[in-house]
């Protein structure tokens, strides 16, 4: 039997809060997820520990919503998602615990445990089940630095690394210096790398991540309840699509593996929450 690998980000409580308190405070909520989470870790009859960690990933999930609404322009700690996804695989809700991951990859991409705990929870679903790759590899400063510029800022660097090779290549048209012709090269790729990584942006925003939240899911050849079934088996909970097409209540969702299908939209969750309000 495989051993779950908890990771609780927070320390010892510090305010103690009734359990039956009802409050919209964020920190009240936390405070009670934690000493919740600490007890089902204590906990050792297996339906009590599994009823204890769904209490605490309410309660998380309470913090995280009540902490949206104080401060809607804030982002939410990551390692509070952390939290929310541990506490959810505990309580054997795979979806929820794969969504929170990516949550937290969301907000900080390099996030180790986030990322160690995704993928553990990915080994838990059906072998057939195709999964994303890992894109959390870092190569360095320099690739910490791009991902950090916005999607939009993209075209106005494209302007000027364009600007920077026609003068040098007007340069060099005076010059005829080999240098400066090995220089044009450079930008010139460089250009191209650039309106590349602004075209896979752009594509990313447009086919949105999700998660499926559902277990036992059928996924249909089209958007009808009584279209045939895409795949043998249902998808499970926990599966990462993209979403391709949104039409009334059905989404096109593509898979790791290049396979689409169609999903009742009620089946999944964004993993931008800016797309699911």
């Amino acid at each position: 039997m495989r051993v779950l690998w908890m990771l609780l980000a927070f320390g010892p409580a510090s305010i103690v809060v009734a359990d039956d308190a009802v409050t919209t405070d964020p920190t009240a909520y936390l405070q009670q997820a934690i000493r919740t989470y600490q007890s089902a870790m204590d906990e050792t009859n297996r339906d009590r520990r599994i009823e204890l960690f769904a209490r605490a990933e309410t309660l998380f999930t309470q913090a995280i919503s009540s902490q949206r609404r104080r401060a809607p322009d804030q982002s939410i700690s990551p390692d509070l998602y952390l939290n929310q996804g541990n506490a959810a695989l505990g309580a054997e809700r795979l979806g929820v615990a794969v969504l929170a991951y990516r949550r937290a990859l969301t907000v900080d991409p390099n996030h180790r445990r986030a990322r160690q705990n995704l993928d553990f929870a990915r080994t838990l679903l059906p072998d057939w089940v195709p999964t994303p790759e890992d894109d959390a590899i870092s190569f360095g400063s320099i690739v910490d630095w791009t991902e950090s510029i916005k999607p939009d800022h993209w075209l106005g660097i494209a302007a000027i690394v364009f600007l920077l090779t026609m003068t040098l290549a007007a340069f060099y048209l005076r010059t005829e210096k080999p240098v400066v012709r090995n220089l044009v090269v450079v930008f010139a790729l460089v250009w191209i790398g650039i309106v590349a990584k602004s075209w896979t942006d752009q594509r990313d925003t447009e086919q949105r991540d999700a998660v499926v939240m559902r277990a036992e899911v059928t996924a249909r050849s089209a958007d009808s309840i009584n279209a045939p079934p895409k795949f043998r088996q249902p998808v499970p909970a926990g599966l990462e699509v993209s979403i391709t097409d949104d039409r009334d209540d059905w989404v096109r969702v593509r898979l790791s593996d290049g396979r689409e299908a169609w999903l009742p939209a009620s089946a999944i969750e964004p993993v931008s929450t800016s797309d699911r309000d």
